[in-house]
């Protein structure tokens, strides 16, 4: 077993801060309680956050179905630490774990398919956003992919080309053609039109 996957480093004495978030792993916050982070914390995660998506878009959210449980584990337990890091605003130990989980991506990868393991195969786009998956599918039957994938999100591409000819489609054609390089980063549901979509 690759020891750069499972193996841990001594662990530095944690903070008042980081021993806080330890406690508090796994518990629920409202939107309006979701944490924030500094600038130092998010540019250390960002790197990860790109790898994930990366693997998302291959894997979806098999990756660690196809690989040693000791491996999955590893990396659920290189996520708690990231999570506790980033939530006591420790951005050295952030980035040391973020750096550390973009490693076990690339092992999980080469394992699953040493082992004989391929990504599933879908004639659409597979994508990672928060925590879930999305795939939209071009072709090919919606429901035999959300009965062999029940966790992601299966939307067929005419689907989101009707949510977006809705009553955004106008100022959405807008913004794009005015600036291009934009992205939708949130959507919260109002009764006005203001606020309603927050661009990048």
């Amino acid at each position: 077993m690759n020891r750069s996957m499972v193996a841990k480093k001594k662990a530095a004495p944690k903070s008042a801060a980081a021993k806080k978030a330890m406690a508090e792993r796994g518990t629920y916050k409202r939107e309006a309680e979701a944490e924030t982070y500094s600038r130092l914390v998010y540019a250390a995660v960002v790197p990860y956050v790109a790898a994930d998506k990366r693997s998302a878009s291959v894997w979806g959210d098999t990756l660690v179905e196809c690989v040693p449980p000791a491996y999955a584990v590893r990396y659920r337990e290189l996520k708690d630490e990231l999570d506790v890091a980033m939530r006591a605003g420790e951005h050295v130990q952030a980035q040391t774990a973020a750096q550390s989980l973009i490693k076990a991506l690339e092992v999980m990868d080469a394992k699953a398919r040493s082992d004989g393991h391929q990504p599933p195969v879908v004639d659409g786009y597979l994508c990672k956003h928060g925590d879930s998956v999305y795939c939209f599918l071009a072709s090919g039957s919606l429901r035999e992919v959300r009965q062999a994938h029940p966790g992601w999100l299966v939307f067929s591409v005419s689907d989101v080309c009707a949510v977006l000819a809705g009553k955004f489609a106008d100022m959405m054609a807008e913004v794009a053609n005015s600036f291009p390089d934009a992205k939708v980063m949130k959507f919260k549901p109002a009764t006005s039109l203001e606020d309603d979509i927050d661009f990048m």
